[in-house]
């Protein structure tokens, strides 16, 4: 068999649409005064409430002027909601939040801190001061670059995400492989390579740290996953099958969390790294511009879901990303080496920030006027799931047919002679 691990997720997948589809979240204590006790390990400061992450619960405070920070041990008192009460026939927030690992929602109303996580502690204080010194240096950029490297994304405005929306650049703003990417290729020129295994623990190390910093989305988990997985392949050696590797990383995630699978962050992420996987071979030995041929192959499997999910289609995407994802990582990196001297020598660092928001204003400029043209983006206001269904029928027949086709190859080979 070519891939097993590719059968076992599928088989596995079935397996957790049949289970969740069946399942009715429970609602036996929806609207009850809970108590819990818990590390605070994430917090998100929205605009109309604060929000928490307790464990698998979510806290979250309407008054946004209790002083709660992440590391501390509290306990709270508030309001239950239930998952299941979370439907609203439009949407099922309360699936939502399955598929993100949270198993409730408290609304505080009273609280009291007793102790302190130092980890923790430690990581939101880190991520404060990268925040805080992104907002005094890049003023009105901060907010991208706080998306690229924190992926605080809700801060931007509206115009902001609509802009990458209609250019088919939303990816950037979302933490994903390319970021994660980036951020390896950092580490391993810092630590001189991934040549001995004391530098491999160090770099699995630095990625999972980042990955509970930035608040362990399925998205991000499956980013840092895959690129762990390829770099401890070609530490040992190995030869590594992209399809195998995803099928490991999405039976595992699977398994953890069957409600994952309506995430559409997972889906897109998912969907879009295995695109590129099988089809970007393809169109690159085609077109030769790698830049097109990775944006063609990730739209492949993921045009339907932005279809059905967002209402439209981006037209100009591949010019779009021709513009944007050449200069990732350079913002990347030079805002990192901006916050790292912030407190070192701050003229030197707003030197470099001024550096990089001239490219970053420069890439604004053009989506922008991209985003204005009346042929941008199709919008679609009633899209059908059939469509969706045909699509992926043809899509996904044509992989299995490509497949087989390559293992009965193999098997002629076997046998001595090939047709």
């Amino acid at each position: 068999m070519r891939r097993p691990l590719l059968i076992v997720f599928l088989i596995i997948m079935i397996i957790s649409l049949l289970y969740t589809n069946n399942k009715i979240l429970d609602c036996s204590y929806n609207d009850e005064k809970v108590e819990i006790t818990g590390i605070v390990e994430y917090k998100k400061e929205k605009e109309k409430y604060d929000e928490y992450k307790i464990s698998k619960i979510l806290v979250r405070d309407y008054t946004k002027s209790r002083n709660i920070k992440v590391g501390d041990k509290i306990i709270i008192s508030g309001k239950f909601k239930s998952l299941g009460k979370m439907n609203n026939f439009e949407f099922d927030y309360g699936r939502y939040l399955k598929s993100i690992g949270c198993e409730g929602l408290i609304y505080i109303q009273s609280y009291k801190i007793i102790g302190e996580s130092k980890f923790y502690k430690g990581l939101g204080k880190l991520k404060e001061y990268i925040r805080n010194s992104n907002r005094y240096l890049y003023k009105k950029n901060s907010d991208f670059i706080n998306s690229l490297v924190l992926g605080e994304k809700d801060e931007l405005s509206e115009n902001e995400k609509d802009m990458f929306s209609r250019t088919g650049t939303s990816h950037i703003i979302a933490i994903s492989g390319l970021h994660t990417g980036i951020l390896c290729v950092l580490i391993s020129f810092i630590i001189g390579g991934v040549n001995k295994f004391y530098k491999l623990v160090i770099l699995i190390t630095i990625m999972f740290i980042y990955c509970i910093m930035i608040g362990s989305s399925p998205s991000i988990l499956r980013a840092i996953f895959f690129i762990i997985v390829l770099y401890i392949a070609v530490f040992t050696d190995r030869k590594r099958d992209g399809i195998s590797t995803l099928s490991l990383i999405g039976i595992i995630l699977l398994v953890n969390n069957p409600y994952i699978l309506y995430n559409i962050s997972f889906q897109l992420s998912f969907l879009a790294t295995l695109s590129i996987i099988y089809f970007y071979g393809y169109l690159n030995n085609k077109l030769k511009i790698s830049v097109i041929s990775l944006t063609l192959a990730s739209n492949i499997l993921t045009l339907p879901i932005i279809y059905y999910n967002f209402n439209g289609i981006p037209i100009i995407s591949v010019i779009s990303n021709i513009i944007i994802v050449p200069f990732i990582g350079i913002i990347i990196y030079v805002s990192i080496l901006s916050v790292v001297l912030f407190n070192i020598n701050i003229t030197i660092s707003k030197y470099i920030a001024y550096f990089n928001c001239i490219i970053i204003n420069a890439i604004y400029f053009l989506l922008c006027n991209l985003s204005d043209l009346d042929f941008a983006y199709v919008e679609i206001e009633n899209p059908s799931k059939v469509y969706v269904i045909i699509y992926y029928t043809v899509v996904f027949s044509y992989m299995i047919y490509k497949e087989l086709k390559v293992m009965k190859e193999q098997t002629n080979e076997l046998q001595g002679y090939y047709k």
